[in-house]
C-alpha cells in the first residue's frame, strides 16, 4: 500500500505485470493505491474491499495537481483573458495573482490562529500563533467588506457559512481592490473545490451532471457586478486552479477533501454540508431583493379574476387539508358538495381546491423569476429549501385555517366505476376557508376511531371515492394493481438536539407508499409482515394520493372538454360580436408513460410471473421495475400506464413546483378570456385594469394599449427539476449511511447485524445481488460470499466498510447469521 500525501505536485504511479491497481480515499483525506492479483481484485474477492466508484475522479484530481500550479486564473475581464499583449503584462497578473494568494493565506492563518512563516508547516497544531494578538488594535476595513459583500452567495448551504465567510475579510489589512478581488476569488474556488468531495464517474459524467446550469448564465467577472449567474458560472465550469494554489500557500491538502476540512476549520462549512444542493446550483437563499418582491405581492390587492368577476365564493364549504406534520406551505384542500337529483336522492361532487400561487406570483413580477429561477422546492433530510420565500409561501399563497384563501378549484363526480364523468368537471378561480387542518395521522384515527364515518362523513364518503378510483386504476394496469407488495422506504429527518453527535439526531421512519386497494387491509398486513419495522399503509395517505391523481386526470379531460365545446361555440357567436373575439385556447403539460411491450419480453415476464406466484412481494416489487418506460411531457392527451390514467396532467402543487404554477396561468389565462369574449358579446364593458399579462395576448378593445405578451414555456425548469431528485437521492444517501455509522459507533467494538432480503441478483458474474436491508428500509448492492444466492432469501449482514461523505457502504455475512445462511444456501443448492 502506497500513501501518497497530495502537498507533493508529483503523484507516483506504479504499474505491475498481471496485478490490478486501484485507488480509494481513506479517512485522513490521503488518495490510497493498492496493488492486488488479478484472481483477488476487489470486485472478486467476496467480502473484501469495494473499489469506490468515486476513485477515478479523486485520481484524475489529483494527476492535474501539478498543472493546476502554475494554470493562469485571475483574468478580470473576458478579454484579458483572451489578450495578454505582452510578457510585462503576464507578469503583472502573475504578481497580482502571487499577492492575492498570500493576502487570502494570511486571512486564513489569522482565523486559525496560523503561524505566518512559510517555513512553518500549518498542518502541525503545535505552538501556532497570529499576527494578530490581542495588543494589536482590529480595525474593521470597510472596503473590503464592501467588495466581498454578496460574493458567496449560494456557495455555502447556510447564512452563517456565507458571513463565516465574508468575515475573514472583515479585519483585513489595507490592500489594493484587485489583489482583495483576487483574494475573494480563491476562497470562491476554494467554496467549489470543497463541494466536489464524494463527486465520481467520468469527466464526461461530471461535467453532464452541470449541463442544466448553462442556461441563463453569462461571462462571469470579478468587478463591481455580481449575481447568481456568475455563481452559476463558477459552478459549472468548476476551475479549482486558485484553490489548488490557495490550498498550497497554507500548507494543507490539495484535495477536495483538504479543501472541505478547511472550510469546516473555519466555518464556512459544517460538518454535514450539504454538498449535493451546493453542487446542483440551486439558490441556498433568498437574497434581500427576492424577500422584498414577495412582501410586495404579498401586499397586492390586484385580482384580476376577481375583476372580471369569475372568482367563486366557496368560504361556506367545509374544506379539510391533510398534509404531514411539518408541512407548513398547504397547497391543497378537499371538499364534498351533496347534489339533489330530480327524483330526490343524492350525489356526491368532490372538489379539489389548489393555492392559487398565480394570484400572487403574476408572470411579470419580481416573485414569479424568483420561482423560476428555483424551478422547484428541494426536500432533503436536514430541511427544505423552497421555491418561494416563507413569507409568502406559508403565508397568503398557503391555504391556511380561518382565512380566507385565494385557490383555484376543481369539481368532479364520479361514475358507479370510479371513472370521471367528463360532463361534470367544472374548473373556476375561488376563495376558500379551511375548516380542518389535519396531518395524516389525525385522519387515520379518526378513521379507526369511526367519527370520519359520522360527524365528518365528508372524510368517509372521499376514502370511499378513493378506494373505487384505487380499484378503477390497479383493473387499468397501474403499478398499484401490479405491485401489490411495495418495497417500504426509508423516511429521514435531522433534527437540532444538543446531546447529539454534532447538536443532531437523526430520525427515520420505514414507510408503505401503497397498497392495491381492493383488499387493503390484507395486503397491509402482508406488508407489516414482511417488513415489521414498518408502517401500515395510511388510508389518510390513499385518499389525498387518489384525489390529486384524479385531480391531475380531470383537469386532463376538462381540457379536451373545452377545447371541443367551448372554443365552437365561441367560433360559431363570432359572426355577431361587434369587435373580433378573443382567440382562446389552452395548452397542458400531459405526463404519458406507454405501457411496456410484455410480448417481447416473454422470458423476463415468466420470471415476474413465477416470483407473483412464489408470494415473494419485494423481488417481485424490484423485478417489475425494469418494465417501466420513462414518463415524457408532451402537448398531447395520452394515457400514463404507470397511474392507470387516460391522462394526466401535474398541476396541484403551484407554492412547489414550476411547472404547476405555468399550468395554473395557462388554465386561469383561458378562463379569463372566455369571461372576455362573453362580456364582448354582450356589449358589456371589460375592466380598464385587465392587461395583456392577465389574457395571455393583446386586448383589441380601444382604451387599452398593446403590450408584449409572454408564452407559456413548459420546458422551462425540467433540467433544475432533474437535478432536483440528483440532489434528494445524494442527501438521502449520505444521511441514512450517517445514520448507520451512528448506530455502529454507539455499539462501539460490537457486530451490528442487519436482516436483509436478497432481492434478485445485478451481475451473475460477479455475484453481485440487490438486498433489502429491512430494519433501515435500505436496497443496496452486496458481493455474495456463500455463491449463488436465493431470490427472497435471507441474510443477516453487517457493515463491513462506510464512509457516508463518500457515498461507500460494503456489506458481509454477519456472524450471527453466516451460518444460517450457508446452510440455507446449500440445501438450496442440493
Amino acid at each position: 500500500i502506497l500513501r501518497i500525501p497530495l502537498v507533493s505536485p508529483i503523484l507516483l504511479v506504479v504499474t505491475i505485470q498481471c496485478c490490478h491497481s486501484f485507488t480509494v480515499t481513506n479517512r485522513d483525506g490521503l488518495l490510497v493505491t493498492e496493488t492486488v492479483p488479478i484472481q483477488h481484485a476487489p470486485w472478486h474477492h467476496h467480502g473484501g474491499a469495494r473499489v469506490s466508484r468515486r476513485s477515478s475522479t479523486s485520481l484524475g484530481l489529483a494527476r492535474g495537481t501539478a498543472d493546476l500550479m502554475t494554470k493562469r486564473w485571475f483574468f478580470p475581464t473576458t478579454s484579458e483573458r483572451n489578450n495578454l499583449k505582452s510578457n510585462e503584462e503576464e507578469e503583472e497578473l502573475t504578481e497580482l495573482e502571487r499577492r492575492s494568494l498570500r493576502y487570502a493565506g494570511d486571512l486564513i492563518r489569522s482565523r486559525m490562529g496560523w503561524k505566518y512563516d512559510n517555513d512553518t508547516d500549518a498542518d502541525d497544531d503545535c505552538g501556532r500563533t497570529s499576527k494578530n494578538t490581542d495588543e494589536t488594535a482590529q480595525i474593521t476595513n470597510q472596503r473590503a467588506l464592501e467588495l466581498v459583500k454578496g460574493r458567496f452567495l449560494d456557495l455555502t448551504c447556510t447564512m452563517a457559512g456565507e458571513t463565516a465567510a465574508e468575515s475573514l475579510f472583515e479585519n483585513a489589512p489595507e490592500e489594493d481592490d484587485d489583489i482583495i478581488r483576487g483574494a475573494i476569488i480563491a476562497i470562491q474556488s476554494l467554496l467549489i473545490l470543497g463541494s466536489q468531495v464524494g463527486v465520481g464517474g467520468s469527466p464526461n459524467q461530471i461535467k453532464k451532471s452541470v449541463s442544466h446550469l448553462r442556461e441563463d448564465i453569462e461571462e462571469a467577472s470579478h468587478h463591481e457586478k455580481w449575481d447568481r449567474n456568475d455563481v452559476r458560472r463558477l459552478k459549472h465550469d468548476m476551475d479549482f486552479t486558485a484553490a489548488t494554489q490557495l490550498l498550497a500557500e497554507v500548507k494543507k491538502k490539495r484535495t477536495p477533501q483538504g479543501a472541505f476540512d478547511l472550510l469546516v476549520m473555519l466555518g464556512v462549512f459544517g460538518p454535514h454540508e450539504e454538498l449535493a444542493l451546493l453542487r446542483s446550483g440551486f439558490p441556498t437563499r433568498f437574497t434581500d431583493e427576492e424577500e422584498a418582491a414577495a412582501k410586495e405581492a404579498a401586499q397586492s390587492t390586484r385580482d384580476p379574476d376577481e375583476l372580471l368577476g369569475i372568482r367563486q365564493d366557496f368560504t361556506s364549504m367545509k374544506v379539510y387539508t391533510i398534509d404531514g406534520k411539518d408541512t407548513s406551505d398547504v397547497d391543497d384542500g378537499l371538499s364534498v358538495e351533496v347534489l339533489k337529483n330530480a327524483d330526490g336522492t343524492t350525489r356526491n361532487r368532490y372538489w379539489i381546491h389548489i393555492a392559487d400561487a398565480d394570484r400572487w406570483a403574476t408572470r411579470d413580477s419580481g416573485l414569479f423569476e424568483v420561482a423560476r429561477k428555483r424551478a422547484t422546492s428541494v426536500y432533503l433530510p436536514s430541511g427544505s429549501v423552497p421555491m418561494f420565500p416563507s413569507s409568502i409561501g406559508n403565508g397568503v399563497m398557503s391555504l391556511r385555517q380561518g382565512s380566507e384563501c385565494c385557490a383555484v378549484s376543481l369539481g368532479v363526480e364520479l361514475l358507479p366505476d370510479g371513472s370521471i364523468d367528463p360532463e361534470s368537471i367544472s374548473v373556476t378561480p375561488s376563495k376558500v376557508q379551511v375548516s380542518y387542518r389535519l396531518t395524516y395521522d389525525q385522519v387515520d384515527e379518526m378513521f379507526d376511531a369511526g367519527v370520519a364515518y359520522f360527524e365528518e362523513w365528508e372524510l368517509g364518503a372521499m376514502l370511499t371515492a378513493a378506494t373505487k378510483r384505487r380499484e378503477l386504476r390497479a383493473k387499468n394496469g397501474s403499478s398499484e394493481g401490479r405491485v401489490t407488495t411495495p418495497i417500504p422506504q426509508a423516511s429521514l429527518k435531522v433534527v437540532e438536539d444538543e446531546e447529539g453527535e454534532d447538536n443532531i439526531r437523526i430520525e427515520l421512519d420505514i414507510e408503505v407508499t401503497h397498497n392495491a386497494g381492493s383488499n387493503q387491509t390484507s395486503i397491509a398486513e402482508v406488508s407489516t409482515a414482511e417488513n415489521e419495522h414498518a408502517a401500515p399503509a395510511s388510508q389518510a395517505f390513499l385518499l389525498v394520493t387518489e384525489m390529486m391523481i384524479m385531480a391531475g386526470e380531470a383537469i386532463g379531460k376538462w381540457r379536451t372538454k373545452v377545447l371541443t365545446q367551448d372554443i365552437r361555440s365561441d367560433v360559431a357567436a363570432a359572426d355577431t360580436a361587434a369587435v373580433p373575439l378573443l382567440k382562446n385556447g389552452i395548452e397542458l403539460p400531459f405526463r404519458s408513460q406507454v405501457e411496456p411491450d410484455f410480448r417481447a419480453r416473454a422470458s423476463e415476464v415468466k420470471v415476474l410471473q413465477g416470483l407473483k406466484e412464489t408470494n415473494n412481494g419485494y423481488p417481485h416489487a424490484w423485478y417489475f421495475r425494469r418494465f417501466f418506460k420513462p414518463v415524457k411531457v408532451t402537448s398531447d392527451h395520452k394515457p400514463h400506464f404507470g397511474l392507470g390514467v387516460e391522462c394526466y396532467v401535474q398541476w396541484s402543487s403551484p407554492i412547489r413546483r414550476f411547472g404547476d404554477l405555468q399550468a395554473h396561468a395557462a388554465i386561469k389565462r383561458y378562463l379569463r378570456r372566455k369571461r372576455v369574449n362573453d362580456l364582448i358579446l354582450k356589449g358589456s364593458p371589460i375592466p380598464s385594469e385587465i392587461t395583456a399579462i392577465d389574457l395571455g395576448c393583446h386586448l383589441p378593445v380601444e382604451g387599452h394599449k398593446v403590450q408584449s405578451v409572454d408564452d407559456i414555456d413548459y420546458k422551462i425548469g425540467l433540467a433544475l427539476g432533474r437535478a432536483a431528485r440528483v440532489v434528494q437521492r445524494r442527501s438521502q444517501e449520505y444521511w441514512i449511511f450517517e445514520y448507520i455509522r451512528r448506530m455502529s459507533a454507539e455499539k462501539a467494538e460490537q457486530e451490528v447485524p442487519f436482516e436483509c432480503i436478497v432481492l434478485g441478483c445485478v451481475d451473475p458474474e460477479r455475484l453481485q445481488y440487490a438486498v433489502y436491508v429491512k430494519a433501515l428500509g435500505l436496497e443496496h448492492r452486496y458481493l455474495s460470499e456463500m455463491g449463488s444466492l436465493k431470490v427472497g432469501q435471507t441474510l443477516w449482514l453487517r457493515v463491513a466498510n462506510l464512509n457516508p461523505r463518500m457515498g461507500q457502504l460494503t456489506l458481509s455475512l454477519a456472524s450471527r447469521g453466516s451460518g444460517l445462511a450457508s446452510r440455507t444456501a446449500a440445501a438450496a443448492a442440493a
